[in-house]
């Protein structure tokens, strides 16, 4: 018997074409996103080794603050902000929060891409939430894929091993924390512009790091170190933009397969930039959990298509 079509994915009045190009849309932006991610993360991980997480999230927390509120007010988003004062929009800036924090202590401390490879528990977490909170069904086959991808996990963080590294652990933190931030998305009304969602999710972050200033050994960044992170800044923005566009635009089981593409741009940064590579048993951990995402994704692709018929 073939999985029902997901009930909380799209309204029951769009036709498949519609669907379709919203899907595309959306995949294009995630990707680009993706892109736009490994490039800020590569940034933030060099200023790393010269100031401590609070002030380098602090700094560009910041900066994107300034930047989204300043489009905001040019846009005319302001006058939405009654509207952006609900749950979902805490929900999404809480997330945010935790995700960013987790990530960067992380990052500043494990291989990039071995962090990215972690990360990629994200899709298979977002797909079993999305079942559980969005009210998505989920057959067994897709349920599968997620165990599967879990498996891969594993195999990339080697729990016990010699090679595992406590801060894996802030790593798959992160990724519960980047889970609920995504679901939220989801929900905030269609009427808060993507600027003020943006506004408030990075003055959440800056008024954060700002809170635990007093405990952390703050320092006058260099100027390279200042360029770096207006750059981690500026490829934020961009990530920030085109993950919530893809998630308001399309379906969460076909976007987030796409969401894999971030590996290549990491692993590419990470031999170019860091002179390090992934052994067997990570690119073999990495491998699996691409193909139970890529088999989620046609899975829904297939059920789609069904009830287009």
């Amino acid at each position: 018997m073939s999985e029902p079509e997901g009930r909380g994915t799209r309204p029951a009045a769009d036709d498949g074409g519609s669907a379709a190009a919203g899907n595309v849309r959306a995949i294009v932006a995630v990707s680009l996103a993706m892109c736009s991610f490994a490039c800020g993360d590569t940034l933030m991980k060099l200023a790393s080794l010269s100031l401590p997480t609070s002030q380098l999230l602090f700094i560009r927390g910041g900066l994107i603050f300034v930047v989204s509120l300043g489009v905001a007010f040019y846009l005319g988003a302001l006058r939405e902000l009654r509207h952006a004062f609900e749950r979902t929009m805490a929900g999404r800036v809480l997330g945010d929060v935790g995700g960013g924090w987790f990530f960067q202590s992380a990052l500043a401390r494990m291989p990039y891409a071995d962090l990215t490879a972690i990360g990629q528990l994200s899709p298979m977490m977002l797909t079993a939430a999305s079942a559980i909170f969005l009210a998505e069904r989920v057959g067994w086959r897709r349920w599968t894929a997620t165990a599967v991808g879990l498996l891969g996990v594993l195999i990339i963080v080697r729990p016990g091993g010699s090679t595992f590294n406590w801060w894996a652990l802030a790593g798959i933190a992160s990724v519960l924390c980047t889970t609920v931030r995504d679901l939220s998305t989801r929900g905030i009304s269609r009427r808060v512009p993507v600027s003020l969602i943006m506004t408030f999710s990075a003055g959440g972050v800056t008024l954060a790091a700002l809170a635990v200033a007093p405990f952390s050994n703050w320092q006058w960044p260099d100027q390279l170190t200042m360029l770096k992170l207006m750059g981690a800044g500026m490829f934020s923005l961009l990530g920030q933009l085109g993950v919530i566009i893809g998630m308001r635009t399309g379906e969460v089981s076909a976007v987030v397969p796409f969401r894999y593409t971030i590996i290549l741009f990491s692993i590419l940064s990470g031999v170019v930039v860091f002179g390090t590579f992934p052994d067997a048993l990570t690119m073999l951990g990495i491998a699996i959990v691409v193909l139970a995402g890529l088999y989620t994704f046609y899975r829904e692709q297939k059920l789609r298509r069904l009830a287009a018929r």
